[in-house]
């Protein structure tokens, strides 16, 4: 993904942007779940999990751009399970490779419809309407000052990897060869110290400023409406109706 992590936290401004945070990160962690759950060997999973990611993807409106590149992404990502199929094959009961297929088509199904679903829900929100959603969900105040850090800072990260990248091209890293090796070996010399201090100073930020010690303090946010009451019941819909195809084995 060429998209920076920046950009892409709430990005997408669609009916789903007008719910309270809480309710977007519960309808999102519920889908997501109903994508993990749902047979994606049977037909009636299949439909399950392309309706959780493409309706969730249209209700928040994600940029295509965004959905192209985890596309993208997930088919680099998840594809490769396909070259197990003639491993499979042999120790499937039929021996057969449409049997075998089965396996990896699973992964691959529930894999892409986790990862739009995700991917969705973080066009979703904010860095301020993340934070206000965990504040008013039952999570602890550390867990919730960990996750906003871990944002924070992935995002951090990925700018300031760029930078080295930038910088090492300009000084003839894009080369191939014996100057590309050198390279992919002096990286981890340049990136994970930079890394280390960094983690170091955020930690010793987060003590000074008494994290442990006190909540957090709530900025306000959008009240709870009837259209959360029927995004939550859709979730929740969701997930049933993956539960109940999961265990009666609907074709």
């Amino acid at each position: 993904m060429r998209v920076a992590l920046h950009d892409v936290w709430g990005c997408a401004h669609g009916p789903v942007s007008r719910l309270a945070p809480q309710t977007r990160i519960v309808v999102g962690a519920a889908l997501f779940a109903a994508c993990m759950v749902a047979p994606a060997g049977s037909r009636a999973g299949l439909v399950l999990l392309a309706a959780a990611a493409l309706g969730w993807l249209a209700a928040c409106r994600t940029p295509l751009r965004i959905v192209w590149s985890a596309v993208l992404l997930g088919l680099a990502g998840f594809l490769p399970y396909f070259l197990l199929v003639p491993v499979l094959a042999g120790e499937t009961s039929s021996g057969t490779w449409a049997e075998a297929v089965r396996v990896p088509s699973a992964v691959v199904a529930r894999g892409m419809a986790g990862m739009l679903v995700s991917i969705a829900t973080v066009t979703a929100l904010s860095a301020s309407d993340l934070r206000e959603g965990l504040l008013r969900l039952p999570i602890p105040t550390m867990v919730s000052a960990i996750l906003l850090q871990v944002v924070h800072q992935t995002a951090a990260l990925g700018y300031e990897t760029r930078r080295i990248a930038s910088a090492m091209a300009v000084r003839g890293a894009s080369g191939k060869g014996v100057a590309a090796l050198r390279v992919l070996v002096s990286l981890p010399q340049v990136w994970l110290p930079r890394v280390l201090i960094r983690a170091e100073r955020v930690a010793c930020a987060m003590d000074v400023r008494g994290y442990c010690e006190q909540d957090m303090p709530s900025f306000g946010a959008a009240g709870f409406s009837a259209r959360d009451v029927l995004a939550l019941a859709a979730g929740a819909a969701a997930l049933a109706l993956s539960i109940v195809a999961r265990v009666r084995g609907l074709p």
